[in-house]
């Protein structure tokens, strides 16, 4: 370290004898939260926003397949913006979810998470139909309520139901996925009078797999973590040109991204091979931007350190 960084550092009161030595290339600034050591307006930013957790709920909500104003109704119930339904949950509310649940065949829950879940074993077209139902069954019981409680009004049953009806109806226009070739399907579709979708065919694939060539190595490499970021971990598996594993090895990697989960899982492999004398190596990832990075050399600042 040379010039003014070195005076820089000095007066600061920092000991060199104590700084890393360098081992090759040249010195250069390393903007410490930029994940390729490059300031930006983008990365000050990040460093100093605040950020709250991403609720569940939000990847359900802003479906294509649900109406915005849908959406953002449904958002403020989530968010605890609304008043509760608790004015109508009593016998109301349980009358509504029972009819929708009666439709489906699925048990409906207050937790929207849960109740979507229950439809995962249907066709797409019949989970995209129940998530509506919840959304527009809760939307209306909210209507319902507020007419209660500020227009002094009965609820009535009749009116409820054909208000739920025509919103699906109409909200199914924008439900493009398939449906099984079932008479459960058909029930469901014809009692909403949704136009009937193609019947998904699954189109068998040719797959294939070949060894690496002689004297190369075949490297397997993945990686994944818990969240993103989150508690993250590596394998990779070694085959030789007779398909033979050579060695298999996972490891944990503390708290990161899944970009770098994959990155390190890919560097430890090289390492590996490295220390066996392969100078010819075949890497297969199922991250493409990991791959382009490694190709364009722009991997993140820390990650070459172990070259």
């Amino acid at each position: 370290m040379q010039g003014v960084h070195l005076q820089d550092l000095v007066s600061a009161g920092v000991v060199m004898e104590n700084s890393p030595t360098l081992c090759s290339g040249r010195d250069k600034r390393i903007w410490m939260p930029d994940m390729k050591g490059v300031f930006s307006v983008k990365s000050a930013r990040e460093l100093i926003r605040k950020k709250f957790p991403t609720m569940k709920e939000a990847s359900l909500l802003w479906r294509k397949v649900v109406h915005p104003s849908l959406a953002a109704q449904n958002w403020k119930f989530v968010r605890g913006a609304c008043a509760t339904l608790d004015k109508v949950r009593s016998s109301f509310a349980q009358k509504a979810w029972n009819w929708i649940a009666g439709i489906f065949n699925i048990k409906p829950y207050y937790d929207l998470i849960t109740s979507y879940n229950g439809a995962r074993l249907q066709s797409g077209i019949v989970r995209d139909l129940w998530l509506v139902a919840n959304l527009v069954v809760r939307s209306e019981l909210w209507f319902t309520r507020n007419k209660k409680v500020y227009e002094k009004k009965v609820p009535c049953w009749s009116f409820f139901q054909k208000r739920v009806f025509n919103l699906m109806h109409e909200y199914s226009v924008r439900m493009k996925s398939f449906m099984f070739n079932t008479v459960a399907d058909l029930r469901i579709l014809d009692f909403f009078r949704v136009k009937h979708r193609k019947v998904k065919i699954s189109d068998p694939k040719e797959c294939y797999w070949t060894p690496p060539n002689n004297n190369e190595l075949l490297l397997c490499t993945d990686g994944a973590s818990r969240g993103n970021p989150g508690v993250e971990g590596a394998g990779v598996v070694a085959r030789n040109a007779s398909s033979e594993v050579v060695g298999a090895m996972c490891i944990g990697l503390g708290i990161a991204t899944n970009y770098m989960a994959e990155l390190y899982g890919i560097i430890v492999g090289l390492e590996w091979a490295i220390q066996w004398g392969y100078d010819r190596l075949l890497i297969r990832s199922d991250s493409s931007s990991v791959l382009k990075a490694l190709e364009e050399d722009n991997v993140p600042w820390f990650a070459t350190q172990r070259g």
